[in-house]
C-alpha cells in the first residue's frame, strides 16, 4: 500500500462518500477549501481509483431482492479460494475475509425463491466449507453511504446535507422503466457523469436526464454511492460485530450503535444486531463497545471479528485498499447493496 492521502484529500473523499454527486463548489464551501483545489483533488482521487462514484439500483425497490447476512466457515487451507469464489458472484456484493477466525462474512441479495439454490450452488458446492449462516436482514439502521466518520466535523457534514439512503432502501417496489434503466446503466461506473454527457449518449434532452435523476433518487429507485476504503480515510482497523440484546432492545441498540462515528453499516439480521465498523485501532472499538455495554448490559457477550481483507464492497472487488474490477452488465446491477 503506497497511496497516502493528506488531510484535505481525506475530507474531499469523505464528502464524496456522503454525496457522490455533490458539486465541487458545495464540497469546497463545506470543508473550507478553495473550489479549484477541491476540484483538482477530487478529480485526481477519482482518476486514480482511490474513490469510485457508482450509480446502483435499489435492490429492494427496483430489483425485488431481499438482503441476507452471510457467514461461511472453512478449513484454513480452503478459505482463500472459497472467499474468492463467493466474491465473484453478482449476488454477493460485499465480502470480507476475517483475521480472527477461519471464516468470511458478507452480504447476499436474493429473491425469496432463490435461497435454496444459493445454499446448494454457492455454498454446498464449495470445497472446505465447515459451517454457514444465512440470516435475513429485516431493516438497516446505517448503510455505507450514511457513514459519517470524524474526517468531517458535524458542521461540515451538515453543510453537505445529503440524506442517507437508509430510509429509502425498503421503499415499495417500483420497477425501472426502460429510460431509467438505460440511464442507470450509463451511470453505473460513473455516478458523477454530467447531465449533458448522459443526454448526448442516450439521445434525450438534458432536462429529461435532470428530471429523471431527481425522481429516481428521491423515490429511492437508485443510489449514488461514493466508495473508498476506510483505511485510506485513516481507519485501518475494520471489524464485524454481532450483538444479541433482548428482542425489545434490538432497535434501541442498533440506533445507538449506528450513531457512533466508527459504524459504517448496522442492521437487524434475524434477532441479532450486525455491524461493520472502521477505526484507528482495536482499542477504539473496545472503548466504544464498553460504553454501549454500560448502557445496554444485555448485549454481552459481544462477538468482534477483525477483518484481514475486504475483498468486495458495493459490488466492486478490492485489492490493497483500491478497487480492481468493475460492474459488468445488467447481471451485476443485481449486486447493489447497503455495503
Amino acid at each position: 500500500m503506497t497511496i497516502a492521502l493528506d488531510d484535505v484529500d481525506r475530507r474531499v473523499a469523505a464528502a464524496l462518500v456522503q454525496d457522490g454527486r455533490a458539486p465541487w463548489r458545495r464540497i469546497a464551501t463545506a470543508i473550507g477549501e478553495p473550489e479549484r483545489s477541491v476540484a483538482r483533488r477530487g478529480r485526481r482521487l477519482i482518476d486514480e481509483g482511490v474513490v469510485r462514484v457508482l450509480a446502483l439500483p435499489n435492490p429492494r425497490a427496483s430489483l425485488g431482492l431481499d438482503p441476507y447476512s452471510l457467514r461461511v466457515s472453512a478449513v484454513p487451507g480452503a478459505l482463500h479460494d472459497l472467499a474468492a469464489a463467493l466474491a465473484e458472484r453478482a449476488d454477493v456484493p460485499s465480502l470480507s475475509v476475517l483475521a480472527s477466525s477461519n471464516a468470511c462474512i458478507g452480504e447476499v441479495y436474493l429473491r425469496s425463491d432463490e435461497v435454496g439454490a444459493f445454499l446448494a450452488d454457492a455454498i454446498g458446492a464449495l470445497p472446505g466449507v465447515t459451517a454457514y449462516a444465512l440470516d435475513p436482514i429485516t431493516r438497516y439502521h446505517r448503510t455505507s453511504s450514511g457513514w459519517r466518520p470524524d474526517v468531517l466535523t458535524p458542521e461540515q457534514q451538515a453543510a453537505l446535507d445529503e440524506p442517507d439512503e437508509m430510509a429509502r432502501l425498503f421503499t415499495a417496489a417500483a420497477e425501472l422503466d426502460p429510460t431509467s434503466e438505460a440511464l442507470l446503466e450509463a451511470m453505473a461506473l460513473d455516478g458523477r457523469a454530467t447531465a449533458e454527457s448522459l443526454a448526448e449518449r442516450l439521445g434525450v434532452s438534458k432536462a429529461t436526464v435532470a428530471n429523471w435523476m431527481e425522481r429516481a433518487r428521491s423515490s429511492g429507485q437508485i443510489f449514488i454511492r461514493g466508495l473508498v476504503s476506510p483505511a485510506l480515510l485513516g481507519y485501518p482497523t475494520e471489524a464485524h460485530l454481532r450483538l444479541t440484546p433482548r428482542i425489545s432492545e434490538l432497535d434501541a441498540v442498533a440506533q445507538r450503535l449506528s450513531a457512533l462515528p466508527m459504524t459504517r453499516i448496522c442492521a437487524i439480521a434475524g434477532t441479532t444486531v450486525v455491524a461493520n465498523v472502521a477505526t484507528t485501532g482495536p482499542i477504539a472499538i473496545e472503548a466504544s463497545l464498553r460504553g454501549l455495554a454500560d448502557e445496554f448490559p444485555s448485549i454481552e457477550p459481544i462477538r468482534v471479528d477483525f477483518v484481514a481483507e475486504g475483498l468486495k464492497r458495493s459490488a466492486i472487488r478490492f485489492a490493497d485498499d483500491l478497487p480492481v474490477s468493475d460492474l459488468n452488465g445488467p447481471a451485476s446491477l443485481r449486486a447493489a447493496s447497503a455495503r
